[in-house]
């Protein structure tokens, strides 16, 4: 008869047990579907047909590219972006375009430009760099989400250019 009593005390107390273990899952689950899995928002942005971007241009003539712009933030996404030729000391020989854009998430934007030197450089730089406004608060932020400190709210792309100098025959009388 005390061999009931006890395994009726221990029953008492694995009960309970058993109730705050599947508590302490129900607690840990709930938990866990507030924690978004997998998301990292990011903005792509390239240039198109890069294998193509002419390496040596002659002055005074144009010459084009595009840019393409990939939103995968989870949110609609305001981008400023500015195009700018540099020298290869960082001076500003002249802007190509500026301009700005919408995308919502998963949307794309191909910018083309287009280019003329008009003046003797060497070797230059053409920058292209997007600047990102967040526009709303997208799904993930809204369960257990934190900023990343080195989150890029500016993104750049650039391509090198090299100037050719045509030859020039000067013929000097005697």
């Amino acid at each position: 008869m005390g061999n009931v009593y006890k395994f009726r005390g221990n029953w008492k107390i694995m009960k309970y047990v058993i109730i705050a273990g599947i508590f302490i899952l129900i607690v840990f689950l709930g938990v866990l579907s507030f924690i978004p899995i997998g998301i990292e928002p990011l903005t792509e942005v390239y240039i198109e047909n890069h294998t193509k971007l002419p390496i040596n241009v002659f002055l005074n003539k144009n010459y084009n590219f595009s840019f393409t712009t990939h939103n995968l933030e989870g949110q609609e996404v305001e981008y400023n972006y500015n195009v700018i030729a540099y020298d290869v000391n960082e001076s500003v020989l002249f802007n190509v375009g500026e301009g700005s854009f919408r995308l919502r998430d998963n949307e794309s934007e191909t910018v083309n430009q287009n280019y003329k030197f008009d003046k003797a450089f060497g070797r230059a730089k053409v920058e292209v760099v997007i600047g990102k406004n967040l526009i709303g608060v997208p799904w993930f932020k809204k369960k257990l989400w934190w900023s990343d400190p080195n989150y890029p709210m500016k993104i750049d792309v650039h391509f090198w250019i090299d100037e050719i100098v045509q030859t020039q025959i000067i013929i000097v009388p005697d």
